[in-house]
C-alpha cells in the first residue's frame, strides 16, 4: 500500500471539512491501527483518529474551543488523530519516539502542524506551562516503569489551568487481555509483558479507576473518568481521564508510594504476581515446543556458526 489520498474533503462532525491528507503507507497505518485486516489499515486509520477526537471533544469541557489554543499529541504516532484537527485554529504539536512517524509526519503535515521526536525516557523540549491541552492515547497503557515521571513531565509543560487526556486499559480490556473477568480488588496498576520490546507494542499496563483516583489524583485534579467506551462502545475499549494539574510540586516517590490503608492496593499486587507467573510458564511451553520442533534442530548449526563468529543468535532466546 503506498502513499493514498483521501478522496475528497470529508466531514469531521462539529468541525469544518479537513483538506486532503496524505495517507501513510501500510507499515505506519498498522502501527496505530487494528492489524485485524492489513488490507483496510488506512480506512481504519483514518476513522479511529476521527472517533479518538470526537471522544477527546466529549471529555472536555463544554465552554472549551480549540480556536488558538497550544495543543500537544503526546505519543502521535503517524498522526491519526492530528489530521482531524489541523483546521480548528488550534496550534497543534505532535511527539513520539518512532522516527519513521514523525519524518512522515514533517513531510506531509508540516506545516501548519509541529512535529518532534522524543526519547523513552522522561523529558519533551518544550517550556514549562506551555500547553492548554496535552491528550495521550495508548501510552499509559505502555508505560511500565517511567509512568510517574512521564505524568510530571506533561505536568510541567501545561499550564495551570490546562487540561490532560489519558487512556487507560481497565474493565472494557480486561477480558481481551488478560482473558479474566474484571474485578477491581485484583487490578490497581498490573503489568504484563514487561521489558517486550516496542515493535511487539511494548508492556502491557491496566488500571482501576480507583488506583488512577489515588496515584495520578496526587498530582492532578481528576475532573471526569469514563471506566470504558473512549472511541468505542459503553463497557468496551479503553477508559479514559480528564484531569487538570494540582498546586505544588510533587514527585515520583509519591505518585508511586502504596496507599497501606487500602486493601486493593496489596491486592492487586499480589493477583500481578500471579499474572507474571503464568506468563512465564507459558514462555517455559512455547521454549520447550520450539526447542523441540524440527525446523529448530535443523538450524542449530548455523546458530553456532552466528555464535562463533558474530556472539550470540537475537533468534536464538536462550542465546544458544
Amino acid at each position: 500500500m503506498g502513499k493514498v489520498c483521501f478522496p475528497g474533503p470529508y466531514a469531521v462532525g462539529r468541525m469544518s471539512a479537513v483538506p486532503n491528507l496524505p495517507v501513510p503507507d501500510l507499515e505506519l497505518a498498522e502501527r496505530v491501527s487494528s492489524r485485524a485486516d492489513p488490507a483496510a489499515a488506512g480506512e481504519r486509520y483514518i476513522e479511529y483518529g476521527r472517533q479518538i477526537r470526537d471522544s477527546i471533544e466529549a471529555l472536555l469541557p463544554t465552554e472549551w474551543s480549540w480556536d488558538g489554543r497550544r495543543v500537544l499529541d503526546f505519543g502521535c504516532g503517524a498522526g491519526r488523530v492530528l489530521r482531524h484537527l489541523i483546521d480548528t485554529g488550534a496550534e497543534l504539536h505532535g511527539c513520539d519516539i518512532d522516527r519513521p512517524s514523525i519524518e512522515w509526519l514533517k513531510r506531509h503535515m508540516s506545516p501548519p502542524a509541529h512535529f518532534s521526536c522524543n526519547s523513552e525516557q522522561p523529558g519533551l523540549d518544550f517550556t514549562s506551562d506551555s500547553f492548554d491541552l496535552v491528550y495521550a492515547i495508548s501510552v499509559f497503557t505502555h508505560l511500565a516503569d517511567d509512568w510517574s515521571a512521564w505524568l510530571l513531565e506533561l505536568r510541567r509543560i501545561l499550564k495551570p489551568d490546562g487540561l490532560l487526556v489519558a487512556t487507560f486499559l481497565g474493565e472494557g480490556m480486561t477480558r481481551a487481555v488478560t482473558g479474566e473477568d474484571w474485578d477491581e480488588t485484583r487490578f490497581g496498576m498490573n503489568v504484563l509483558n514487561h521489558g517486550q520490546s516496542w515493535n511487539l507494542g511494548g508492556p502491557t499496563v491496566l488500571h482501576s479507576p480507583w488506583w488512577i483516583h489515588e496515584h495520578w489524583g496526587r498530582a492532578f485534579e481528576i475532573l471526569e473518568l469514563m471506566p470504558t467506551g473512549f472511541a468505542s462502545a459503553p463497557g468496551g475499549g479503553h477508559g479514559a481521564v480528564l484531569m487538570r494539574p494540582r498546586p505544588g510540586e510533587p514527585t515520583t516517590a509519591e505518585l508511586e508510594a502504596i496507599d497501606s490503608g487500602d486493601d486493593r492496593e496489596l491486592s492487586a499486587l499480589r493477583h500481578n504476581i500471579h499474572q507474571l507467573h503464568r506468563e512465564n510458564e507459558r514462555a517455559r511451553h512455547w521454549l520447550a515446543e520450539l526447542e523441540a520442533s524440527r525446523s529448530w534442530r535443523m538450524t542449530a548449526p548455523f546458530r553456532a556458526i552466528r555464535r562463533t563468529f558474530g556472539g550470540s543468535s537475537a533468534e536464538d532466546p536462550r542465546g544458544r
